[in-house]
């Protein structure tokens, strides 16, 4: 019996020619089944994300340039009520997943793996008649690529500055756009090195509306790359491992990584979900706030100080939001994100605004909020953070969270990710629609996609929505 070709790559020095055999190769039969379990999760949790992105004034600004400049009618711009090219819905809907900062996280990708693999998945999967079972092979492709991209380069990158979701994102992408497409492994090849000249995202972009910019343009780089190469446009060798490839971004890149356990080891049960409304490093923090919350007797008037010690990079993310004055900002604020949790007694997505930020009660109670960095915390699922609450009768409570809900071993279920839709669904989507789009991903192997998109159209619109050819 001979061994799978990416097995046979895997044994070369060519890591993009690798990691391109087992995208083009990849069979729905060849991926354990719980792996699709994950994988159904993060769309369900991923397309949440989008349609509550879809109400910001930012995304409808991106949504009336692509008006202005006009569009070939692909795919859905989810809850639109229109269609665009599929380059342009995949950037429209990629940016709207995750302007909110609600959508999922790979703790060694340092990034948002669905919010670039799921909306290029669809907006190809629309475009060309494709199934839900089509969808979740290509989520499980692009997704191995981009996390497996982060194994071979974070935190180096992270430090320096770079925005995995975007600069590695691209992978992720034209992995799952690729898959689709039905590159075979030499264009695939070309697709990587193409997608990768446009890796890009900064972090200090990080606490604005326009970080979302990185994941709509790399879902978007990753289809242009795959549609280019399948045109027969060639690019470099092994942009992964060439001498000025993907090393020039951030160095080491550990190329072993990436071919380590290539199509027998998959990484989506790693996946982290959110379910505050708050960068990941601050996930920790808020639920030991809504626990402290909780204790008897208590009061926010009562706290004359909290003590956060927290893991180095959360430091690193949220420090240089102490005065924040957006619900953004507030996002990547440790300060502000526990004062609205202590007098909200929640972090959920209407916490965080620009009304809420400016309360003189939540201000008053971030002023008295003092962070430290502690190197001996290990950032494995989530960043833990160990909060002292100080009261003005001089009594102290102390209490330490590892792992908030929503990551591996302390999971956030099906029915879980169904409550967060409804949540983030309900100002938008008919409760019908919102009930079938639930019921449509969890049986996704047999959904037609088209459909699918329809349902998650605006309702008086998606009547007259022409499904393109």
């Amino acid at each position: 019996m001979t061994s799978p070709i990416w097995k046979v790559h895997a044994l070369s020095s060519n890591t993009t020619a690798a990691l391109a055999a087992f995208v083009a190769n990849l069979r729905h039969e060849d991926v354990p089944q719980d792996q699709y379990g994950y994988a159904r999760k993060s769309v369900l949790d991923w397309l949440g994300c989008c349609v509550a992105g879809t109400r910001e004034a930012e995304v409808r600004a991106l949504g009336d340039v692509m008006a202005d400049m006009g569009s070939a009618p692909h795919a859905t711009l989810i809850a639109r009520g229109a269609m665009a090219s599929v380059l342009d819905a995949a950037l429209l809907n990629g940016a709207a997943g995750n302007l909110l900062d609600l959508d999922d996280v790979h703790p060694q990708l340092i990034g948002h793996p669905s919010s670039v693999v799921v909306p290029t998945a669809l907006a190809v999967a629309e475009w060309k008649g494709l199934s839900g079972r089509d969808v979740l092979t290509a989520y499980v492709a692009g997704y191995e690529a981009m996390v497996r991209m982060g194994l071979a380069m974070e935190p180096e990158l992270y430090d320096r500055g770079w925005h995995a979701t975007g600069a590695l994102g691209v992978f992720g992408a034209c992995a799952a756009a690729g898959h689709l497409l039905r590159l075979d492994a030499a264009q695939m090849v070309a697709a990587f090195g193409i997608a990768a000249a446009q890796a890009a995202g900064l972090r200090e972009l990080f606490g604005t509306s326009s970080k979302c910019i990185h994941h709509g343009k790399a879902a978007m780089a990753g289809i242009l790359a795959c549609l280019w190469a399948q045109r027969g446009t060639q690019s470099a060798a092994d942009v992964i491992g060439g001498r000025f490839g993907m090393r020039t971004l951030s160095e080491p890149v550990r190329t072993e990584r990436v071919l380590d356990g290539l199509g027998t080891r998959f990484h989506l049960a790693q996946t982290c979900y959110k379910r505050h409304a708050a960068c990941g490093s601050v996930h920790a923090a808020i639920d030991a706030a809504l626990a402290l919350r909780e204790r008897p007797g208590f009061s926010v008037d009562d706290i004359e100080r909290i003590d956060v010690r927290t893991h180095t990079l959360s430091v690193s993310l949220t420090a240089h939001n102490e005065q924040a004055r957006t619900g953004y900002e507030a996002k990547y604020s440790m300060h502000y994100a526990l004062a609205l949790a202590f007098i909200e007694g929640s972090a959920e997505l209407a916490v965080f605004s620009d009304v809420h930020v400016a309360d003189p009660r939540v201000r008053a109670l971030a002023a008295r909020i003092h962070m430290s960095a502690d190197p001996d915390m290990q950032y494995v699922e989530a960043m833990p953070s160990e909060l002292t609450m100080t009261l003005r009768d001089g009594s102290r409570t102390v209490l330490r969270v590892d792992t908030p809900k929503g990551r591996p071993s302390n999971p956030m279920d099906w029915s879980d990710m169904a409550a967060k839709f409804r949540q983030l669904a309900a100002p938008t989507l008919e409760p019908s629609a919102i009930e079938q789009v639930i019921e449509d991903v969890a049986r996704l192997e047999d959904v037609d996609v088209r459909a699918l998109m329809q349902r998650l159209s605006t309702a008086e619109d998606a009547a007259a929505q022409a499904v393109a050819a």
